[in-house]
């Protein structure tokens, strides 16, 4: 059974019980009301009939006339019945049936005890019959149904039952309605994720939802964002692809050359040797960077951190950095300003490691011969600040924001060797740590790269 008919059916359900409540309430009501007044009715005309047996012992068939027409304005006193038993007439010429008179009697003569029939005898011995009006009908008498249709000429059960009926009807309108409204917008996202499954990465459902604002317009937005990340994952994807497979083609095309020198001038096999090792450990590099950026990328990728001593960690840092800096006639310099010596940081060291190591190595390939290139560290009230400063050509204003994106390379770097991906995976890395990395350039000439990690990590 699908979802719409579950809930259609519960919903009928729920009216049909409820109109039968309402309904069992309303005939208990009723009964116990009908019950109460024939209890009071009984009681009543008990008394009457005791009263007028009463008289009629002490007075004869005068009291019995004296009381009755005292009781004239009662309503109640007409039912009260007193035949003679010579001429089986009412002693107030009142109107009886015989059939009625000879039920009376023989009802008195079977139940002598019974207040509602009585036989009594005057003095003289004639007989005389007391019977109230319906003795032999106590049925309780409901009140009348306020479920009345005016100018429908009919008994008033069909009249009930006509209402009852449009009660029923309304009721299962309402339970679509309401069955609609719930199953509509589990409709959208059906449709919505049967278009996203189907690659259709622009899909989005919550306009569909008609202005909603309860937990089916959350979820259409949580599922718009879910879309949008989506999107942006396999645009990332085909971009990297594109990029892997334009940075790959030209080492092997190399490689394949060299190959092809090796086969013709055999006796230069060991210099060609040479140079095909230096492109294989070229590729080498770009396919570990290229999985340490996709590990970075995964969103449920957690680094293992601890209490890194910052100044220990960036005078290793400088110490490592300055041996290859030697090769290139450059230095590689440490200032550390107002940091405490015990000052901490809480992260994972090897990857904060190759964050600075990959920006202090991008800083020498763009930095002259004899140059300096300096790390400072310092402090605001919240964070560690960490700048790194060489003395290159710097980059177009225009291309800063994006020499963080992988594989995307400066004017300034068109001739320069790397992989385009040292400053993505220490921008990955920083985040990873809660933390920013950003650039500007330098006056006059130089580039700067700024990092800030919080002190306390999340």
């Amino acid at each position: 059974m699908k979802l719409f008919q579950r809930i259609f059916a519960t919903f009928c359900a729920v009216i049909i019980c409820a109109i039968f409540v309402a309904s069992f309430s309303y005939w208990l009501i009723q009964n116990t009301i009908a019950e109460n007044q024939l209890q009071k009715q009984s009681i009543i005309e008990t008394s009457m009939m005791r009263s007028i047996v009463s008289a009629f012992k002490m007075r004869g068939e005068q009291g019995v006339l004296d009381i009755l027409g005292e009781w004239e304005e009662n309503p109640m006193a007409h039912k009260v019945f007193v035949v003679t038993g010579d001429e089986e007439k009412d002693i107030l010429s009142r109107k009886v049936g015989e059939k009625m008179i000879k039920d009376a009697r023989q009802f008195a003569i079977d139940n002598p005890d019974s207040d509602l029939v009585r036989i009594e005898f005057d003095r003289w011995g004639e007989e005389y019959l007391f019977f109230i009006g319906n003795w032999d009908n106590r049925q309780i008498k409901h009140l009348p149904s306020p479920l009345f249709i005016p100018g429908l000429h009919l008994k008033p059960i069909w009249h009930e039952f006509i209402i009852l009926l449009f009660i029923i009807l309304v009721g299962l309108l309402l339970a679509y309605i309401l069955t609609n409204g719930i199953i509509k917008p589990v409709r959208v996202l059906s449709s919505g994720m049967s278009r996203l499954a189907a690659g259709d990465l622009e899909t989005r459902v919550s306009q569909q939802m008609d202005d909603r604002s309860d937990e089916f317009s959350q979820l259409a937005e949580q599922f718009d964002k879910m879309a949008v990340k989506l999107q942006k994952l396999v645009a990332k994807e085909r971009h990297l692809l594109h990029h892997v497979s334009h940075e790959m083609r030209s080492p092997l095309a190399r490689m394949q050359a060299i190959v092809g020198l090796i086969q013709s001038q055999p006796q230069k096999q060991e210099q060609y040797l040479k140079r095909l090792e230096s492109e294989l450990a070229r590729m080498d590099t770009m396919v570990g960077e290229l999985l340490t950026l996709s590990r970075l990328e995964t969103s449920n990728m957690v680094l293992e951190k601890d209490n890194l001593a910052l100044v220990p960690f960036f005078t290793q840092l400088v110490e490592d950095s300055q041996a290859v800096a030697e090769q290139n006639s450059q230095n590689v310099v440490l200032e550390v300003g107002k940091v405490p010596g015990n000052a901490q940081l809480y992260a994972n060291e090897g990857f904060l490691y190759r964050a600075f190591d990959n920006t202090i190595r991008n800083a020498m390939a763009y930095s002259p011969e004899g140059s300096t290139i300096k790390v400072f560290l310092s402090q605001d009230a919240k964070n560690w600040l960490i700048d790194i400063t060489d003395n290159g050509p710097g980059v177009d204003e225009a291309q800063l924001p994006h020499i963080f994106t992988a594989f995307y390379r400066a004017d300034s770097s068109a001739h320069k060797p790397g992989t385009g991906l040292g400053l993505a995976i220490a921008q990955h890395i920083v985040h990873q740590h809660s933390g920013k990395i950003m650039a500007e350039n330098m006056r006059p000439n130089g580039l700067r790269v700024r990092f800030i990690l919080p002190k306390h990590g999340k």
